[in-house]
């Protein structure tokens, strides 16, 4: 018993030294030890009051709900690009699911599939998203969602929900041949006339970020997201804090405004936050 005390203190000195190893916490909390967590916290929260784990944790062994909420929301707002801010996503999801609150929960599941591109936990999700979506006889939605999910994450089970019309997928573009003697002549014809100015509403200076991604791939798989939703999208090669991402943004627009109307009807659609940029490089 003495050993076992002592390989305790051991551990959670360990942990406190090392506090980015959370997953010794969740263990601990999996097998049932939260006292022994909730002893250690005030300490860690004062060592370390900006570590999203730190406050993860806290949320899990809070005895008060809402409070557990509270926290779960605020994790995704201060630390948005932690890997915490999907699990408390998850945990809001799973929330709003366990209080038959299914409309809520199947939008907050479907946000987490389209915003969290890195998300280990995509299948439970999009099960949780199934489950909820049926629960309010949605299944023409929860068909039409399945059936964008499917083309961002195809490696992710489909065929056990027994959903028909999943494979059929929109037609991609295809070229056209054209008839070269009318282009000639259209040719011709603007050569011959007067050149005017570009009008000033083909200027579009503003974009819309969506996201920023380390690896290509996954920018890759969005754009093709929004694309097949009908926007212009496209992937570019950003410099951030020495680090190159790839940044996939919604273009063009002619103001600010109605860039901005478009990136807001994206996040109450999808939950992707954005940033409108003008003429970025």
């Amino acid at each position: 018993m003495i050993h076992g005390y002592f390989n305790l203190v051991f551990l959670f000195g360990f942990i406190s030294i090392y506090p980015q190893n959370i997953n010794l916490y969740l263990t601990l909390l999996e097998k049932g030890s939260i006292q022994e967590v909730k002893d250690n916290l005030p300490e860690l929260l004062d060592r370390y009051p900006n570590d999203a784990g730190v406050y993860y944790i806290q949320a899990l062994v809070n005895e008060d709900g809402e409070s557990s909420i509270n926290q779960f929301q605020t994790i995704t707002k201060n630390f948005p690009n932690s890997q915490y801010a999907a699990k408390s996503e998850m945990k809001l999801g799973e929330y709003f699911f366990a209080r038959g609150l299914y409309s809520q929960a199947s939008s907050q599941f479907k946000k987490i599939i389209y915003k969290y591109i890195d998300f280990k936990d995509h299948q439970r999700a999009l099960d949780l998203m199934v489950n909820s979506f049926l629960a309010t006889g949605e299944e023409d939605s929860v068909r039409v969602a399945l059936k964008m999910i499917k083309q961002l994450y195809p490696s992710l089970e489909f065929d056990k929900y027994g959903i028909d019309g999943l494979d059929k997928v929109s037609r991609e573009a295809r070229l056209v041949r054209l008839d070269s003697k009318e282009i000639s002549k259209k040719i011709k014809s603007r050569k011959n006339s007067k050149r005017k100015p570009l009008p000033k509403d083909l200027f579009k200076p503003w974009v819309i970020q969506v996201g920023a991604f380390g690896k290509y791939e996954n920018a890759n798989r969005l754009k093709k997201q929004i694309q097949s939703n009908g926007y212009g999208a496209e992937v570019h090669a950003v410099n951030s804090n020495g680090k190159r991402l790839h940044a996939v943004r919604i273009v063009r627009y002619a103001s600010k405004k109605d860039a901005e109307k478009i990136g807001k009807s994206l996040k109450k659609k999808f939950g992707l936050d954005f940033r409108v940029l003008n003429n970025p490089k």
